[in-house]
């Protein structure tokens, strides 16, 4: 299952983007300020079928 987190602007609490993973930077429209973000990939278990 995927476990989307909405990003908002620190400064403005503008949407800037829903993401399940994501590294990088973004600027936002409203406020025009630089948000750095780090949301780490979940590593889900193995399901085999036998």
């Amino acid at each position: 299952m995927v476990d989307i987190k909405e990003i908002r602007c620190p400064n403005c609490n503008q949407l800037l983007l829903k993401a399940d993973y994501v590294k990088g930077e973004i600027k936002c429209i409203r406020c025009k300020k630089i948000t750095k973000i780090l949301i780490k990939q979940r590593t889900e278990p193995n399901h085999t079928m036998e």
